[in-house]
């Protein structure tokens, strides 16, 4: 054998063997990519069930739940069909299996409350199954079921979200079921299109391998005496690879063209990556605009009511912590339900926005929640009582101004007030406060009468 065919024999075994070397790392990297993809889709479904659990619980009238009892379960009272009649809106327009409310009477014991399904519904009282995630929206936190669990409607996956009333108390809670069987079939549709993509990668990968090994195999012995001056350059072109900010990836060549000068397919993973870039910075877009809305109230533009949790959730931090500096003032529209009635819910809802301008003209967008139909919370930190007077004069210069320059055809909105300051002698969490405000709100309101 001549010194230079064994030196072709040589090479091309190295080049079999760095073959088999990098065909092997794909299939692991398949493996890994079918598993984390698995758990990836995993916690896409559950924050899907968990958003239409938190939609439908924010959605809900706390103070309208807090009063169902017994008795207007078994009459069909107004109140028990308006419930149902939310809940029903619900299920007829979002892919889920089944939606109820839920109480909790003791420990693991839960009842249902309401289930608006035609065909079996779960009656007032009658026990429902426990899971973990059913205990922890208890406990005022939202979650949603690692396992399926079964009842007498099936196997299912469920999610669950708190129901507060005005005051701020959890009264019920919302559940979700998802048919276990949809759950696993998506996970698993998921799990084998990934599976067959990296097969079929692993197959195409081993046959370019060896076509390009029998193409090359003549000039094996060339590019193997050039490896060292490549490598050097190789390494260089590293150093230059990251784009400007700026650079955006010009369309890659024709194929006969990247075959020919493998430098081409720089550009081809620039491009890929500014892609990737690009991407994210859109999902995080996206992600930010999607907070926005849920926690901004769509006819006022302030805070809603799930906004307003959020922030007495670090309210009580810093009250555990001894640092809580804080005022609440609470606002009732007077009137709404007549302005209603006698102008029309345009005319309301005008009311309500007017509302909502007046105590912007007071106090900082971030601080002011529309927590009800006509209810306004204002919760202000590093308030002083100087500041909330100086405030609440603004408000009452603007009526009086509006009502001395009042349109026949446009209503005023009159507010009655409740104002408490956070006292660590007696307040053990935001909703101590609350509730002195709203105690003051209703002695206001009696007053005024």
């Amino acid at each position: 054998m001549s010194k230079g065919k064994k030196r072709i024999s040589t090479a091309t075994k190295y080049l079999v063997l760095a073959c088999t070397f990098l065909l092997a790392i794909n299939l692991v990297l398949g493996i890994v990519l079918t598993s984390q993809s698995k758990k990836g889709m995993t916690a896409l479904l559950q924050s899907k069930m968990l958003d239409a659990a938190n939609i439908a619980a924010a959605s809900m009238d706390g103070d309208l739940m807090a009063s169902i009892s017994s008795q207007d379960a078994q009459t069909g009272s107004e109140n028990f069909q308006k419930v149902l009649s939310s809940l029903r809106l619900f299920l007829d327009h979002m892919d889920m299996k089944y939606i109820y409310a839920v109480k909790h009477v003791s420990g693991q014991s839960f009842v249902f409350l309401a289930d608006p399904d035609p065909i079996d519904p779960g009656q007032f009282g009658e026990p429902i199954v426990y899971t973990k995630a059913l205990e922890k929206a208890s406990q005022g936190i939202a979650s949603v079921d690692e396992n399926p669990f079964s009842d007498r409607w099936g196997k299912f996956y469920s999610a669950y979200s708190p129901v507060y009333d005005s005051e701020g108390n959890l009264v019920c809670i919302i559940g979700v079921d998802y048919d276990a069987a949809w759950f696993e079939d998506m996970i698993a549709m998921h799990t084998a299109s990934i599976l067959i993509i990296c097969t079929l990668s692993v197959l195409i990968g081993a046959f370019i391998v060896l076509l390009i090994s029998n193409r090359f195999q003549r000039r094996f012995r060339i590019l193997s005496d050039e490896l060292s001056s490549l490598s050097d350059e190789v390494n260089a072109l590293n150093k230059e690879m990251a784009p400007p900010e700026e650079f955006h990836a010009k369309p890659s060549r024709q194929p006969a063209e990247a075959e020919e000068d493998s430098p081409s397919h720089v550009g081809t993973f620039d491009a890929l990556e500014n892609k990737i870039k690009q991407t994210r910075q859109d999902m995080r877009q996206y992600a930010s605009y999607v907070h926005e809305q849920d926690f901004t109230d769509p006819l006022t533009g302030v805070g809603n009511k799930m906004a307003y949790q959020e922030l007495t959730r670090d309210m009580d931090l810093k009250i555990a912590d001894g640092v809580a500096d804080f005022c609440i003032a609470m606002f009732d529209v007077d009137g709404l339900r007549q302005i209603n009635d006698e102008y029309g819910l345009n005319a309301g809802d005008q009311v309500i926005f007017d509302t909502a301008t007046l105590l912007l003209q007071a106090f900082r967008p971030e601080t002011i929640f529309r927590i009800g139909s006509d209810e306004f919370i204002v919760l202000a930190q590093d308030f002083t009582a100087k500041d909330l007077e100086h405030s609440l004069n603004v408000i009452e210069t603007a009526q009086r101004k509006e009502k001395s320059q009042k349109d026949a055809t446009k209503q005023t909105p009159s507010l009655a007030k409740g104002v408490a300051f956070f006292d660590a002698k007696q307040d053990h969490s935001c909703n101590d406060v609350l509730k002195r405000a709203n105690k003051m709100l209703k002695q206001n309101k009696a007053a005024s009468k």
